[in-house]
């Protein structure tokens, strides 16, 4: 079975049809850092993300170069927010992958460490799909999308990323309880 050129997936769970046309517009970009080891899940959120935001990009790999870092970054990370955020704020980069390989992320690129931490309060998680082990553990999508909302303000304008993940989910869930793939 060929999968979709846009979005890698197979077309039964293509997500094409319910992603928001054209891509929806924000201020700050997200560059999202994906774990190798994540790219093939077909739980993946972070596609919703660089498909459906305008300003949205994802670099897979272990390493990365700290030029990412420029003037105007800060990382989205759980936990004490280790300086305030840049007047500026430009980019935030997510990290995508279980805890664990979020973990070997931030040991492996320690540039990560020195920049600016933006952390979000305690949301439920919308991800039917997957199971939190903790309050507050979003998928990348939540994490993004909330980001932005708290950032730039206007959650509304992200409804139809939102209405494309819940489809997504829904679509997944029925998958799971009959046994389609």
């Amino acid at each position: 079975m060929r999968a979709c050129p846009r979005c890698g997936r197979p077309p039964p769970t293509c997500l094409c049809a319910t992603l928001p046309a054209p891509p929806i517009a924000h201020r700050t970009e997200l560059l999202i850092l994906q774990h190798p080891a994540e790219s093939g899940h077909a739980k993946n959120t972070a596609a919703f993300l660089t498909l459906g935001l305008r300003a949205a990009r994802l670099l897979r790999g272990e390493t990365f170069d700290a030029a990412l870092a420029g003037p105007g970054t800060a990382l989205l990370y759980p936990g004490e927010a280790t300086a305030p955020p840049p007047a500026e704020l430009t980019r935030l980069i997510l990290l995508d992958g279980n805890w664990r390989q979020s973990r070997r992320l931030l040991a492996a690129n320690p540039w990560l460490a020195g920049l600016p931490q933006v952390s979000l309060p305690l949301l439920p998680s919308r991800y039917a799909i997957r199971r939190a082990h903790r309050p507050g553990q979003l998928s990348t999508l939540e994490a993004g999308l909330h980001a932005l909302a708290l950032l730039e303000g206007e959650p509304e304008r992200f409804e139809p990323l939102w209405a494309a993940f819940d489809a997504f989910i829904k679509a997944g869930l029925y998958r799971r309880e009959t046994g389609i793939t």
